[in-house]
Formats: structure tokens, C-alpha cells, sequence
């Protein structure tokens, strides 16, 4: 496909034509041996229209990784099983990171650099990720507080992020998302005797 052919496709469409063609490749060869070329073919878009958008292939991976991040479901409606909520949650989270989302992030973490906009990115990104999981967290823990399972201090934000957090802090240091073994050694050494009411 020529650049005047590619071009048809404006604005989000082409954008978000590029962002899964990169996804895609990341899960096919892995962000060492991605290239730019690839994924414009993949995307049936012109190189040079790639090129126009993003300078090289760790600034098209973040902004790949910022749009799959708000893929994250948010409507999520708590059992009253708060363990098996977390389960359920965490679940999807490493299933997320085990898929071409996790190859971008591990890849943009690699290049990240100290610069004030590397930062900036860096905490858009943060804020793109946790900010539904928070969310999903939070409505489980509220969930349980009002049923007297849950003791209220635990929807402080650092503790109602902290499975999430474990979660990535594992799938950054191995290399692959956790598996069950890992999700129920979280939750029974960790979240649960944090966030359990006195009884």
C-alpha cells in the first residue's frame, strides 16, 4: 500500500490501524526484533506515515501501550466473596500482561530513559494503567467494608493498589505474568491478612 493509499485512513483509524499491527508484531517476534517496516505492512500503511507520527519504534510502542491501556474493563460488580473478586481481577490482569500489552510494556521499560519527558510519559502511562484497576480494587474493598469483612483503612489508595502493584513488580522482574501459585501466594500472605476486619 502507497503513503496517498494509506492516507485514506485519517486520523484515529489510522492510528489505531498502526497501534494493533504493532501489538500484533510485538506478540509475533518480540520488541528486540521489531521494526518500523513490519508493522507499517502488517497496518497496510506507508512507512513514511509511521515516520510523520513517531520517530522510532520506543516512541510508537508507548503510544501502542497507552492505547491498549485503556482497554481495561472497568465494569466490574463485587460478589460477596472479596477474595474471589481479587481473584478474578488479578486473573485478567496477568492474562492482559501476558499478551502483546505486556511485550510493549516491557519493551518502553527497557528504552525509558531519565529525561523530564521520559518521566512525564512514564507517569501518563502509570496513571492510563492504574487508575481503572484502582477503581475496580476499590469498589471490591468497599464492597466488603460494608459487609464487615473489609476493614475501612484498607481503601487508603497504596493498599488498594497493592495487588496490582505486586502483579506488574512480578511480571517486570521474570519476564512472563504470574501464575495462580503466585495470585493465591499474594492474596493469603499478603492482601487479605492486610485487609481482613477484626473479628
Amino acid at each position: 500500500m502507497t503513503d496517498s493509499t494509506a492516507s485514506r485512513r485519517r486520523g484515529d483509524d489510522l492510528e489505531r490501524a498502526i497501534f494493533e499491527a504493532a501489538l500484533e508484531e510485538l506478540a509475533e517476534v518480540g520488541y528486540a526484533n521489531l521494526r518500523m517496516e513490519a508493522i507499517a505492512a502488517r497496518a497496510k500503511a506507508g512507512k513514511a506515515s509511521l515516520y510523520k507520527r513517531w520517530p522510532d519504534r520506543a516512541h510508537l510502542v508507548r503510544a501502542a501501550a497507552r492505547y491498549k491501556a485503556t482497554e481495561v474493563e472497568t465494569d466490574f460488580e463485587p460478589s460477596d466473596d472479596v477474595r474471589a473478586d481479587f481473584v478474578r481481577v488479578m486473573r485478567y490482569i496477568a492474562e492482559f500482561q501476558d499478551g502483546p500489552f505486556g511485550e510493549a510494556i516491557r519493551g518502553w521499560v527497557g528504552e525509558l530513559g531519565a529525561s523530564p519527558a521520559d518521566e512525564a510519559e512514564a507517569e501518563d502511562l502509570r496513571q492510563r494503567i492504574e487508575t481503572p484497576r484502582i477503581m475496580v480494587f476499590a469498589k471490591i474493598l468497599k464492597h466488603g467494608v460494608d459487609r464487615g469483612e473489609v476493614r475501612p483503612e484498607a481503601l487508603q489508595p497504596r493498599v488498594v493498589n497493592l495487588a496490582p502493584n505486586l502483579l506488574t513488580h512480578y511480571f517486570l522482574t521474570r519476564g512472563h505474568a504470574a501464575p495462580q501459585q503466585v495470585i493465591d501466594e499474594i492474596l493469603d500472605q499478603v492482601v487479605m491478612p492486610l485487609i481482613a476486619a477484626e473479628r
